[in-house]
């Protein structure tokens, strides 16, 4: 049947239904559903599962309803490749269509399914085509509310040679189907989904349905099919897997979550198992990660957090020394690929927690520095400090993504990081054999490391990897690492603190990646703290706010606040950061503490505080907080010498510091400046005097 047989036949199942469906569908609502199996109903007797190679564009993992959308007299659509997920698919041979919806409660539906070909006149975005299957009405019993698979086989199977789409029909009215909602999972994708509920208007991509007081579909249908392949042979290239955390040899010293990229570009990895053993031993299973959805950042689609191929590993239990660390990938045909590396770990590592200061702490000197830390052993507590100019910018270039493709953003932000080291010393990162190399030739070079043209855009497991991979081969002279759901004091830490160049994740619309450039002040009234960035897009510096959220932060970037899911960092081997040196301690009998009692640093001024824990196997860590040193919360206005009145011994107290070098006053020097003038001197101990007197006003800090 062609396709306009098809358009009459639901123009005709179309006719009853109403307007008061438009209003139902403005009412449209979405739900998180909950984490459980859908209940399998069968509309007829049906294949054995084992018989059938499953087709579907779903992701999995967590699943939306969108309630107050299913009214009946309505049809859905999904497209189906059998390439990505069976053996030698074509011929192949649809025999079942599925759908998973939910139900608020009890209730019988009517369904038919059908089988079209997929319309490619527009290669980018397949459309239902010509009509090649159509089932029978069944009628299905939902005996209560919950998550339901629908099966429902066609009469006549259909035999196709290239992908197709199937459809759900609902043959039913609004009250009927009040309480059932069609399900998602949570990555939008055009060109995949579709609906129709009214002739005239026709089908609807639920990526994006055309109607501004319509929702936007929360990712794809759970529409799908299975059937039997009839070929001799995959599409899919076969499954590669890297590592890409923690890296070779790695002396792990906090929590690991392992990280592994899969790098064939195969659509039909099935999960990803992980495993570690010592030296010698043998292999333990820490987790399988059947999942591995990942952040697709492109600067022009929706992005949702996802960390790829994942898994945490708790070593707590296990005695200090080296293991072996490995990944499995396999994909739906049972082919496999591995890769390992050896790490060192230590279950009490000696990581410092700052106790006093925290981070963002406003303080007053003297200040005891503490801080704890699991590690039985420690041998050395050193603490620094780091003087924070409340204004930081760091001299990134900018780079337009236009000339490379709409879809840059990723590999664009990867050169910039690169000419950054470039212009400090890192000369191999742009040299290849005796040339040096264009910002635009390493920009070309990461998008094939990344794959970004062939996935029109890039993941975070590939944008890491492909860096990664291009730094080996140019030099190594630069090392990466990963922050995830990282907040200010992290951001800001790590560019000013650290000086890192700092790569920034984005999901939300669009996804996409940035490079900090800067800092500038701190909090404002709104709770947003101002930063620099360099913009693909744009081509130039930006000006943006980022906000701490529950457990991360987002940036505000043209026009809506983006989730903040990662940061990767980019460092010099050879670069070092210079910080004054505080006290440290090696005893821990009272704590690991040292004083901070020097003066020499100024009122209204930002510091870091690092602290870094070494033990006796020379493991080390370190931790950074960040302080406002601010001493008119805590001293009164003119007591020079702390003793907690203001008289006649802080005006000679003054004199001894401006006129005969004596101690500063307590808080810092900058206390001294008692009119506010910007000047220390005589005209200060004049103004401390009349202000003791009762006969001036009182000193500024």
């Amino acid at each position: 049947m062609a396709r306009w047989a098809m358009l009459l036949l639901i123009a005709f199942l179309l006719l009853t239904w109403s307007a008061y469906g438009l209003d139902y569908k403005k009412e449209a609502r979405i739900d998180l559903l909950a984490k459980t199996p859908p209940e399998y109903r069968a509309a007829a007797p049906h294949f054995a599962a084992s018989e059938l190679c499953t087709v579907r564009n779903d992701a999995g993992g967590e699943l939306m309803g969108v309630s107050h959308w299913l009214l009946g007299n309505e049809l859905y659509k999904s497209y189906q490749n059998p390439g990505l997920s069976c053996d030698g698919p074509y011929p192949f041979t649809v025999e079942e269509i599925y759908m998973v919806l939910w139900f608020d409660y009890a209730t019988t539906i009517y369904v038919s399914v059908d089988v079209e070909s997929a319309d490619v006149t527009n290669p980018g975005c397949p459309f239902p085509g010509d009509l090649l299957s159509l089932s029978s009405t069944y009628e299905v019993v939902i005996p209560g509310g919950g998550l339901y698979q629908v099966a429902v086989p066609l009469d006549s199977p259909a035999v196709v040679d290239e992908p197709y789409f199937v459809g759900f029909y609902f043959a039913d009215d609004v009250d009927t189907l009040s309480g059932a909602s069609p399900v998602t999972d949570q990555v939008p994708v055009p060109c995949v989904s579709y609906n129709i509920w009214d002739a005239e208007i026709g089908f609807v991509d639920l990526y994006d349905t055309g109607f501004p007081s319509f929702p936007q579909f929360p990712g794809r249908l759970l529409l799908y099919s299975s059937g039997i392949p009839g070929g001799f042979g995959g599409e899919e290239p076969e499954p590669s897997v890297t590592i890409i955390k923690p890296n070779y040899n790695e002396i792990v010293v906090e929590d690991i979550i392992i990280w592994a990229a899969e790098t064939s570009g195969s659509n039909i990895i099935d999960y990803v198992k992980f495993d570690y053993r010592t030296d010698n031993g043998a292999w333990t299973e820490i987790g399988l990660d059947e999942d591995g959805s990942r952040a697709m950042r492109n600067g022009i689609d929706p992005s949702v957090p996802g960390d790829g191929f994942t898994m945490p590993w708790d070593y707590s239990g296990l005695t200090e020394g080296n293991y072996w660390l490995k990944a499995t990938v396999y994909d739906t045909l049972g082919r496999s690929s591995v890769d390992s590396i050896p790490v060192s770990i230590d279950p009490t590592p000696p990581v410092p927690f700052c106790v006093n200061p925290a981070k963002t702490d406003t303080i007053c000197l003297p200040e005891t520095l503490e801080i704890t830390t699991a590690d039985e052993d420690v041998s050395l507590v050193k603490f620094e400090s780091k003087a924070a100019a409340m204004d930081y910018e760091i001299p990134v270039v900018t780079l337009d993504q236009s000339p490379f493709g709409a879809h840059y953003c990723g590999p664009v932000t990867g050169a910039i990081a690169i000419r950054y080291w470039f212009d400090q010393g890192n000369i191999y990162c742009m040299r290849e054999g005796a040339q040096y190399i264009t910002i635009d030739t390493v920009a070309a070079r990461l998008a094939d490391n990344m794959l970004t043209d062939e996935n029109n855009g890039t993941y975070d497991d590939l944008f890491y990897y492909g860096l990664q991979q291009y730094i080996l081969t140019h030099g190594n002279e630069l090392r990466l690492n990963a922050y995830r759901n990282p907040d200010y004091h992290d951001f800001r830490t790590l560019l000013q603190e650290r000086e890192l160049i700092l790569i920034l994740g984005l999901s939300g619309e669009p996804g996409l990646y940035l490079v900090g450039a800067g800092v500038a002040g701190l909090e404002d009234d709104q709770e947003r703290y101002a930063i620099k960035v360099s913009d693909p897009l744009t081509g130039s510096i930006m000006d943006v706010y980022l906000r701490n959220t529950g457990g991360g932060a987002e940036v505000y970037y043209d026009g809506s606040w983006h989730n903040l899911d990662l940061i990767i960092t980019v460092a010099g081997y050879t670069h070092t950061v210079t910080r004054d040196f505080i006290g440290a301690d090696n005893n821990v009998s009272g704590g690991w503490t040292t004083e901070w009692n020097t003066y020499d640093i100024f009122q209204d001024s930002l510091y870091f505080m690092t602290a870094t824990v070494t033990d006796a196997e020379g493991r080390s860590d370190m931790k950074t907080s960040m302080s406002l040193h601010r001493c008119q919360s805590v001293s009164d206005p003119g007591d020079f010498n702390d003793d907690g009145t203001v008289n006649v011994g802080d005006a000679l107290y003054l004199i001894e510091y401006i006129y005969k070098d004596g101690p500063e006053p307590v808080g810092g020097p900058g206390r001294a400046d008692a009119n506010c003038d910007d000047n220390i001197d005589l005209n200060d101990i004049i103004f401390i005097i009349k202000y003791v007197l009762a006969e001036g006003d009182a000193p500024c800090y």
